[in-house]
């Protein structure tokens, strides 16, 4: 038999190198799509300002009046929750609790079923957040919460949801237009879950009359802390 025919030393990595070659985008194709993911932002913000300049008008005033009430009126602990962006949420609302010493902590759901629900007390109060209010992970925190005897307020738009009907107070939020192409991301409707929450911490401010000394002693560091040193 004849000897096979051996590749030269560079055929092999010439070989990889052409099919491996990647044809650069036309530089009109990077603008147009730059400009199109810009359009999409834009959009976007405009549909958040739209929500929320009528959010007065979306959302019951005496149930957000009555939630306002329950966290300025609690003499135990506030526990926020959620999972999924509803659960980032939470961290925020609580962290935001905690700078104007509300006794404010974030609760893991996950965690909660594995033990951590144990703190909680009849004097307490759970807030729970859920854009469909069916959350598993929430859901099976109910019995133990109603055992315990801690208040509960649920956060949700969906008024015919577990979460809803085992509410002691209910924050109903309004159905809003995700912004993301299949509108199904929790962008919006976080805004509006955020923007609720962030206007009770003024009023709880305004209420206690919480000033910049308060905020200094539990908020020293980073930016905050140097400009309310006046740095």
């Amino acid at each position: 038999m004849g000897k096979e025919h051996e590749a030269a030393p560079g055929d092999a990595a010439s070989l990889k190198a052409k099919e491996h070659k990647v044809t650069p985008e036309p530089a009109g194709s990077t603008v147009l799509k730059e400009e199109q993911a810009w359009q999409q932002a834009q959009q976007g913000w405009h549909t958040w300002s739209q929500t929320l300049a009528v959010l007065d008008t979306q959302v019951d005033r005496q149930q957000w009046q009555a939630v306002l009430a329950l966290i300025a009126g609690c003499r135990g602990k506030i526990a926020v929750t959620g999972v999924g962006t509803s659960g980032i949420a939470a961290r925020k609302i609580a962290h935001m609790l905690a700078c104007i010493e509300q006794p404010a902590i974030w609760l893991s759901a996950a965690d909660a079923a594995h033990g951590d629900s144990g703190f909680l007390r009849p004097e307490d109060l759970l807030i729970m957040l859920s854009r469909g209010g069916n959350s598993d992970e929430l859901t099976r925190l109910l019995p133990t919460v109603k055992a315990k005897g801690t208040k509960l307020v649920c956060v949700t738009e969906n008024p015919d949801s577990a979460l809803a009907r085992s509410a002691d107070q209910l924050l109903l939020t309004p159905r809003v237009e995700e912004i993301d192409p299949l509108k199904m991301l929790a962008t919006t409707s976080i805004m509006v879950v955020l923007a609720l929450f962030d206007g009770m911490i003024a009023g709880l401010m305004s209420e206690s009359g919480f000033g910049k000394e308060q905020l200094l002693a539990v908020h020293p560091g980073g930016n905050v802390g140097k400009m309310l040193r006046g740095e």
